[in-house]
């Protein structure tokens, strides 16, 4: 993984990548008790998005130039599945603004706060997502007002009454 991360780190040195913050199941291993996950997914700013068909254009270029092989959605960098995902709305973007910076393997890299990764869970709402944020809640260090904060913001207040209904119902 410390491979990995510092092949990363060196797209945002070469500006291929503005910035990127771990998400997903590995964000989760920071926070709480992992769970099966077989692939890194990060959350990428891309400068300019010049190509809006196929904004990932320059990170495909960069693997195969790199001889990292694509599987699927995947670009598999030093042995692990790594998912390029753009911040798709306006909650993904604020989460990505605000990444904590950490030490992960002994490589510095970024990681979605634990509020803004459960304000994603439930507004992505699949049911690993519910399975994980019913984990948060009991296991996760997090902020509760910040996570009231952010969720209020984004309209997923109801929804989390809702699944705290269905959890404790």
């Amino acid at each position: 993984m410390r491979n990995t991360l510092k092949k990363i780190n060196s797209l945002v040195e070469s500006g291929i990548v503005t910035d990127y913050a771990i998400a997903g199941g590995i964000a989760q291993f920071y926070y709480i008790e992992p769970s099966v996950t077989y692939d890194l997914d990060l959350i990428v700013h891309i400068p300019g998005e010049e190509n809006v068909l196929n904004p990932l254009t320059n990170i495909y270029e960069w693997a195969k130039q790199n001889g990292y092989s694509l599987e699927s959605e995947h670009v598999i960098i030093e042995g692990i599945p790594v998912q390029f995902l753009l911040a798709y709305n306006d909650l993904v973007n604020e989460a990505l603004e605000n990444s904590d910076e950490i030490t992960l393997f002994e490589e510095f890299t970024y990681i979605l706060k634990p509020e803004y990764l459960m304000a994603i869970m439930l507004q992505t709402g699949r049911p690993t997502d519910k399975e994980r944020f019913a984990r948060f809640l009991i296991e996760a260090n997090y902020d509760k007002d910040k996570f009231f904060e952010i969720i209020k913001r984004f309209g997923l207040l109801e929804i989390y009454k809702k699944f705290n209904g269905e959890v404790n119902g």
